[in-house]
Protein backbone atom coordinates (compact mmCIF):
# COMPACT_ATOMS: atom_id res chain seq x y z
CA UNK A 1 0.00 0.00 0.00
CA UNK A 2 1.32 3.41 -0.93
CA UNK A 3 1.33 5.93 1.90
CA UNK A 4 -0.19 9.29 1.08
CA UNK A 5 1.40 12.35 2.75
CA UNK A 6 -0.52 15.56 2.58
CA UNK A 7 0.42 18.75 4.47
CA UNK A 8 -2.25 20.95 5.99
CA UNK A 9 -2.01 24.41 7.49
CA UNK A 10 -5.19 24.19 9.55
CA UNK A 11 -7.09 21.43 11.30
CA UNK A 12 -10.27 22.30 9.43
CA UNK A 13 -8.44 21.91 6.12
CA UNK A 14 -7.37 18.42 7.16
CA UNK A 15 -10.91 17.48 8.09
CA UNK A 16 -12.38 18.95 4.91
CA UNK A 17 -9.98 16.92 2.77
CA UNK A 18 -11.14 13.54 4.07
CA UNK A 19 -13.95 13.00 1.51
CA UNK A 20 -11.69 13.73 -1.46
CA UNK A 21 -8.99 11.42 -0.12
CA UNK A 22 -11.42 8.59 0.48
CA UNK A 23 -12.87 8.96 -3.00
CA UNK A 24 -16.26 7.88 -4.27
CA UNK A 25 -15.79 4.15 -3.82
CA UNK A 26 -15.69 2.24 -0.57
CA UNK A 27 -12.11 1.01 -0.66
CA UNK A 28 -10.20 -0.26 2.35
CA UNK A 29 -6.87 0.95 1.00
CA UNK A 30 -8.26 4.41 0.33
CA UNK A 31 -9.79 4.55 3.81
CA UNK A 32 -6.49 3.58 5.49
CA UNK A 33 -4.59 6.11 3.45
CA UNK A 34 -7.11 8.81 4.30
CA UNK A 35 -6.97 8.09 8.01
CA UNK A 36 -3.17 8.06 7.97
CA UNK A 37 -3.07 11.35 6.11
CA UNK A 38 -5.60 12.84 8.48
CA UNK A 39 -3.57 11.73 11.49
CA UNK A 40 -0.40 13.25 10.07
CA UNK A 41 -2.21 16.44 9.19
CA UNK A 42 -3.56 16.88 12.71
CA UNK A 43 -0.12 16.21 14.22
CA UNK A 44 1.43 18.83 11.95
CA UNK A 45 -1.19 21.45 12.79
CA UNK A 46 0.12 23.92 15.36
CA UNK A 47 -2.48 26.32 16.74
CA UNK A 48 -1.41 29.96 16.93
CA UNK A 49 -0.48 31.45 20.29
CA UNK A 50 -3.71 32.21 22.12
CA UNK A 51 -4.36 35.72 23.41
CA UNK A 52 -5.07 34.35 26.90
CA UNK A 53 -1.97 32.14 27.19
CA UNK A 54 0.19 34.84 28.78
CA UNK A 55 -2.54 35.67 31.27
CA UNK A 56 -3.12 32.11 32.47
CA UNK A 57 0.55 31.10 32.40
CA UNK A 58 2.21 34.25 33.74
CA UNK A 59 -0.58 36.55 34.95
CA UNK A 60 0.39 39.10 32.29
CA UNK A 61 -1.75 41.13 29.92
CA UNK A 62 -2.43 39.52 26.53
CA UNK A 63 -0.14 40.43 23.65
CA UNK A 64 -2.08 43.14 21.75
CA UNK A 65 -0.91 41.57 18.49
CA UNK A 66 -2.87 38.40 19.25
CA UNK A 67 -6.12 40.04 20.34
CA UNK A 68 -9.42 39.51 18.53
CA UNK A 69 -10.36 42.50 16.41
CA UNK A 70 -13.13 43.70 18.72
CA UNK A 71 -10.64 44.20 21.58
CA UNK A 72 -8.42 46.45 19.51
CA UNK A 73 -10.68 49.41 20.37
CA UNK A 74 -9.33 49.45 23.94
CA UNK A 75 -6.05 50.93 25.19
CA UNK A 76 -3.42 48.43 26.29
CA UNK A 77 -3.62 49.34 29.99
CA UNK A 78 -7.21 48.05 30.19
CA UNK A 79 -6.41 44.52 29.01
CA UNK A 80 -5.08 43.04 32.26
CA UNK A 81 -7.86 44.56 34.43
CA UNK A 82 -10.42 43.16 31.98
CA UNK A 83 -8.86 39.71 32.27
CA UNK A 84 -8.94 40.00 36.09
CA UNK A 85 -12.54 41.21 36.13
CA UNK A 86 -11.66 44.60 37.63
CA UNK A 87 -13.10 46.47 34.66
CA UNK A 88 -16.66 45.98 33.35
CA UNK A 89 -16.62 44.03 30.09
CA UNK A 90 -19.52 45.98 28.59
CA UNK A 91 -17.14 48.90 28.02
CA UNK A 92 -16.08 46.98 24.88
CA UNK A 93 -19.59 47.29 23.46
CA UNK A 94 -19.67 50.98 24.29
CA UNK A 95 -16.43 51.52 22.38
CA UNK A 96 -17.94 49.60 19.46
CA UNK A 97 -21.03 51.85 19.72
CA UNK A 98 -23.32 48.90 20.32
CA UNK A 99 -26.50 49.21 22.43
CA UNK A 100 -26.29 48.83 26.19
CA UNK A 101 -29.09 46.88 27.89
CA UNK A 102 -29.98 47.94 31.43
CA UNK A 103 -30.65 45.17 33.94
CA UNK A 104 -34.26 44.53 34.90
CA UNK A 105 -35.00 44.45 38.62
CA UNK A 106 -38.01 44.11 40.90
CA UNK A 107 -39.58 47.57 40.68
CA UNK A 108 -42.84 49.49 40.75
CA UNK A 109 -43.64 49.67 37.04
CA UNK A 110 -45.68 52.82 37.54
CA UNK A 111 -42.40 54.68 38.18
CA UNK A 112 -39.47 55.15 35.81
CA UNK A 113 -36.83 52.43 35.64
CA UNK A 114 -34.45 52.41 38.59
CA UNK A 115 -31.51 52.80 36.23
CA UNK A 116 -32.77 56.29 35.38
CA UNK A 117 -31.56 57.41 38.81
CA UNK A 118 -27.97 56.47 38.04
CA UNK A 119 -27.92 57.68 34.43
CA UNK A 120 -25.76 60.76 35.22
CA UNK A 121 -23.08 58.41 36.58
CA UNK A 122 -23.18 56.32 33.40
CA UNK A 123 -22.97 59.44 31.27
CA UNK A 124 -19.58 60.24 32.78
CA UNK A 125 -18.54 56.61 32.26
CA UNK A 126 -19.51 56.98 28.59
CA UNK A 127 -17.71 60.31 28.38
CA UNK A 128 -14.45 58.85 29.64
CA UNK A 129 -14.69 56.05 27.06
CA UNK A 130 -15.92 57.99 24.02
CA UNK A 131 -15.30 61.66 24.66
CA UNK A 132 -17.84 64.37 25.34
CA UNK A 133 -21.03 64.84 23.28
CA UNK A 134 -21.03 61.33 21.82
CA UNK A 135 -24.14 59.21 22.30
CA UNK A 136 -24.79 55.70 23.58
CA UNK A 137 -27.96 53.79 22.82
CA UNK A 138 -29.53 52.32 25.94
CA UNK A 139 -32.31 49.76 26.13
CA UNK A 140 -34.44 50.12 29.24
CA UNK A 141 -38.10 50.01 30.17
CA UNK A 142 -40.93 52.51 30.31
CA UNK A 143 -43.74 50.94 32.25
CA UNK A 144 -43.79 47.36 30.98
CA UNK A 145 -42.45 48.24 27.54
CA UNK A 146 -38.91 47.94 26.25
CA UNK A 147 -37.59 51.31 25.10
CA UNK A 148 -34.53 52.61 23.31
CA UNK A 149 -33.04 56.03 23.94
CA UNK A 150 -29.90 57.98 23.11
CA UNK A 151 -27.87 58.94 26.19
CA UNK A 152 -25.31 61.70 25.81
CA UNK A 153 -21.77 61.16 27.05
CA UNK A 154 -20.63 63.98 29.35
CA UNK A 155 -17.47 64.93 31.21
CA UNK A 156 -17.32 66.85 34.50
CA UNK A 157 -14.95 69.79 34.58
CA UNK A 158 -12.29 67.79 36.43
CA UNK A 159 -12.15 65.25 33.57
CA UNK A 160 -11.78 67.64 30.62
CA UNK A 161 -8.02 67.07 30.28
CA UNK A 162 -8.13 63.29 30.77
CA UNK A 163 -7.53 60.88 27.90
CA UNK A 164 -8.62 57.25 27.95
CA UNK A 165 -5.27 56.03 26.63
CA UNK A 166 -3.43 57.50 29.61
CA UNK A 167 -6.16 57.41 32.25
CA UNK A 168 -4.18 54.98 34.38
CA UNK A 169 -1.33 57.52 34.55
CA UNK A 170 -3.51 60.44 35.70
CA UNK A 171 -2.81 61.72 39.25
CA UNK A 172 -4.88 60.10 41.96
CA UNK A 173 -6.16 63.51 43.09
CA UNK A 174 -7.59 64.21 39.63
CA UNK A 175 -9.26 60.80 39.33
CA UNK A 176 -10.77 61.21 42.80
CA UNK A 177 -12.03 64.68 41.91
CA UNK A 178 -13.75 63.29 38.81
CA UNK A 179 -15.50 60.63 40.86
CA UNK A 180 -16.59 62.98 43.64
CA UNK A 181 -17.73 65.66 41.17
CA UNK A 182 -19.83 63.08 39.32
CA UNK A 183 -21.61 62.10 42.54
CA UNK A 184 -21.59 65.72 43.77
CA UNK A 185 -19.93 64.65 47.01
CA UNK A 186 -17.23 66.62 48.81
CA UNK A 187 -14.08 65.03 50.15
CA UNK A 188 -15.05 66.18 53.64
CA UNK A 189 -18.12 63.93 53.47
CA UNK A 190 -15.85 60.90 53.51
CA UNK A 191 -13.48 62.10 56.22
CA UNK A 192 -13.63 59.94 59.31
CA UNK A 193 -15.15 56.93 57.52
CA UNK A 194 -13.41 53.58 57.01
CA UNK A 195 -11.84 53.91 53.54
CA UNK A 196 -13.62 50.85 52.14
CA UNK A 197 -17.01 52.35 53.05
CA UNK A 198 -16.35 55.71 51.39
CA UNK A 199 -17.81 54.61 48.06
CA UNK A 200 -21.05 53.13 49.51
CA UNK A 201 -21.61 56.29 51.59
CA UNK A 202 -20.95 58.56 48.60
CA UNK A 203 -23.36 56.51 46.47
CA UNK A 204 -26.00 56.59 49.22
CA UNK A 205 -25.78 60.37 49.42
CA UNK A 206 -26.14 60.58 45.62
CA UNK A 207 -29.13 58.19 45.74
CA UNK A 208 -30.93 60.28 48.36
CA UNK A 209 -30.70 63.35 46.11
CA UNK A 210 -31.70 61.70 42.84
CA UNK A 211 -34.12 58.88 43.70
CA UNK A 212 -37.77 59.27 42.78
CA UNK A 213 -39.91 59.10 44.84
CA UNK A 214 -37.53 60.63 47.39
CA UNK A 215 -36.69 58.00 50.04
CA UNK A 216 -37.83 58.79 53.57
CA UNK A 217 -35.62 58.55 56.65
CA UNK A 218 -36.31 54.86 57.49
CA UNK A 219 -34.94 53.91 54.03
CA UNK A 220 -31.65 55.62 54.81
CA UNK A 221 -31.49 54.19 58.32
CA UNK A 222 -32.16 50.66 57.02
CA UNK A 223 -29.44 50.90 54.39
CA UNK A 224 -26.87 52.16 56.90
CA UNK A 225 -27.83 49.47 59.42
CA UNK A 226 -27.40 46.98 56.57
CA UNK A 227 -23.88 48.31 55.99
CA UNK A 228 -23.17 47.89 59.71
CA UNK A 229 -24.37 44.28 59.51
CA UNK A 230 -22.16 43.71 56.47
CA UNK A 231 -19.18 45.08 58.37
CA UNK A 232 -19.93 42.71 61.25
CA UNK A 233 -20.10 39.81 58.79
CA UNK A 234 -16.77 40.85 57.30
CA UNK A 235 -15.16 41.07 60.72
CA UNK A 236 -16.66 37.71 61.67
CA UNK A 237 -14.63 36.19 58.85
CA UNK A 238 -11.57 37.41 60.74
CA UNK A 239 -12.64 35.33 63.77
CA UNK A 240 -14.27 38.14 65.69
CA UNK A 241 -16.88 36.80 68.12
CA UNK A 242 -20.51 37.33 67.26
CA UNK A 243 -21.88 40.21 69.32
CA UNK A 244 -25.38 41.28 70.33
CA UNK A 245 -25.91 43.57 67.32
CA UNK A 246 -24.93 40.81 64.91
CA UNK A 247 -27.32 38.37 66.59
CA UNK A 248 -30.11 40.94 66.69
CA UNK A 249 -29.85 41.78 63.00
CA UNK A 250 -29.34 38.20 61.94
CA UNK A 251 -32.51 37.34 63.83
CA UNK A 252 -34.45 39.68 61.53
CA UNK A 253 -33.09 37.82 58.51
CA UNK A 254 -33.95 34.42 59.94
CA UNK A 255 -37.59 35.42 60.41
CA UNK A 256 -37.88 35.26 56.63
CA UNK A 257 -39.11 37.72 54.10
CA UNK A 258 -42.21 39.77 54.77
CA UNK A 259 -44.87 40.32 52.14
CA UNK A 260 -43.00 42.41 49.58
CA UNK A 261 -43.53 46.16 49.65
CA UNK A 262 -43.15 47.27 46.04
CA UNK A 263 -42.33 50.84 47.04
CA UNK A 264 -39.48 49.68 49.27
CA UNK A 265 -38.22 47.35 46.53
CA UNK A 266 -38.26 50.17 43.98
CA UNK A 267 -36.29 52.53 46.23
CA UNK A 268 -33.62 49.93 46.93
CA UNK A 269 -33.52 48.96 43.25
CA UNK A 270 -32.54 52.55 42.50
CA UNK A 271 -29.84 52.38 45.17
CA UNK A 272 -28.44 49.16 43.70
CA UNK A 273 -28.29 50.77 40.24
CA UNK A 274 -26.34 53.68 41.73
CA UNK A 275 -23.94 51.27 43.46
CA UNK A 276 -23.41 49.26 40.27
CA UNK A 277 -22.68 52.31 38.13
CA UNK A 278 -20.59 53.90 40.87
CA UNK A 279 -18.46 50.76 41.09
CA UNK A 280 -18.00 50.73 37.30
CA UNK A 281 -16.93 54.37 37.25
CA UNK A 282 -14.53 53.82 40.14
CA UNK A 283 -12.97 50.89 38.29
CA UNK A 284 -12.56 52.86 35.05
CA UNK A 285 -10.89 55.64 37.05
CA UNK A 286 -8.43 53.06 38.44
CA UNK A 287 -9.86 53.03 41.97
CA UNK A 288 -9.60 56.56 43.35
CA UNK A 289 -11.66 55.10 46.22
CA UNK A 290 -10.97 51.62 47.62
CA UNK A 291 -13.22 48.94 46.17
CA UNK A 292 -15.68 47.78 48.85
CA UNK A 293 -16.37 44.12 49.46
CA UNK A 294 -19.65 44.02 47.58
CA UNK A 295 -20.94 40.86 49.28
CA UNK A 296 -21.30 42.80 52.53
CA UNK A 297 -23.04 45.91 51.19
CA UNK A 298 -26.65 44.78 50.85
CA UNK A 299 -28.88 42.09 52.32
CA UNK A 300 -32.34 42.47 50.83
CA UNK A 301 -34.23 40.48 53.45
CA UNK A 302 -32.62 42.49 56.24
CA UNK A 303 -33.21 45.98 54.86
CA UNK A 304 -36.84 45.20 53.98
CA UNK A 305 -37.41 43.96 57.53
CA UNK A 306 -35.62 46.98 58.93
CA UNK A 307 -37.77 49.49 57.03
CA UNK A 308 -40.89 47.91 58.48
CA UNK A 309 -39.43 47.87 62.00
CA UNK A 310 -38.22 51.47 61.82
CA UNK A 311 -41.56 52.67 60.49
CA UNK A 312 -43.18 50.82 63.37
CA UNK A 313 -41.23 52.77 66.00
CA UNK A 314 -38.07 50.70 66.52
CA UNK A 315 -35.03 52.98 66.76
CA UNK A 316 -31.51 52.38 65.45
CA UNK A 317 -30.22 52.95 69.00
CA UNK A 318 -32.25 49.99 70.26
CA UNK A 319 -30.80 47.75 67.54
CA UNK A 320 -27.22 48.92 68.11
CA UNK A 321 -27.12 48.90 71.92
CA UNK A 322 -24.36 46.93 73.69
CA UNK A 323 -21.93 47.40 70.81
CA UNK A 324 -20.31 50.87 70.90
CA UNK A 325 -18.22 50.29 67.76
CA UNK A 326 -21.29 49.43 65.65
CA UNK A 327 -23.14 52.47 66.97
CA UNK A 328 -20.14 54.68 66.25
CA UNK A 329 -19.89 53.39 62.66
CA UNK A 330 -23.61 53.92 62.05
CA UNK A 331 -23.52 57.48 63.40
CA UNK A 332 -20.40 58.35 61.41
CA UNK A 333 -22.08 57.32 58.15
CA UNK A 334 -25.37 59.01 59.02
CA UNK A 335 -23.72 62.26 60.06
CA UNK A 336 -21.58 62.34 56.91
CA UNK A 337 -24.70 62.12 54.74
CA UNK A 338 -26.90 64.46 56.77
CA UNK A 339 -24.17 67.06 57.13
CA UNK A 340 -23.65 67.01 53.38
CA UNK A 341 -27.37 67.47 52.84
CA UNK A 342 -27.41 70.38 55.25
CA UNK A 343 -24.39 71.95 53.56
CA UNK A 344 -26.14 71.65 50.19
CA UNK A 345 -29.28 73.29 51.54
CA UNK A 346 -27.57 76.16 53.35
CA UNK A 347 -24.59 76.59 51.05
CA UNK A 348 -22.29 76.34 54.09
CA UNK A 349 -19.24 74.06 54.38
CA UNK A 350 -19.83 70.67 55.94
CA UNK A 351 -19.78 70.72 59.70
CA UNK A 352 -21.30 69.09 62.80
CA UNK A 353 -25.05 68.91 62.86
CA UNK A 354 -27.08 68.79 66.03
CA UNK A 355 -29.79 66.78 64.28
CA UNK A 356 -27.59 64.00 62.93
CA UNK A 357 -27.98 61.47 65.71
CA UNK A 358 -28.91 57.82 65.34
CA UNK A 359 -32.64 58.33 65.81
Amino acid sequence: MNTVYVHFTEQQEALDSVPSLIGHGINRDNMDAALQALSLGIEEYKPPLGCLERFFNDGKAPDPGHLPNHLSVLPDWTLLPLMKGTLPSYMIYIKLLRPVIQAIQVEDLSFPSGSTTSRPIRQVFYGLLLGESREVEEYDREGKNLTSSKVEAVLPSAARQLQLDTLDKAPHSVRLEVFLETLDVSQSTLNGLPPHLGLPVAVTYYWLRHAHPRPDHPFLQALLLGLVYGELCRQRKSHREEGPVFERLRGLIQRGARSPDLGVAHAFSQWQCCVRDGLDLNQLLCFPLPEPQCAWLYKGTLVHQLVAKLRGGVTPDSLLMEDPSSGQLYRAMLEAILNSQEAETTGQPDGPSADSGAG
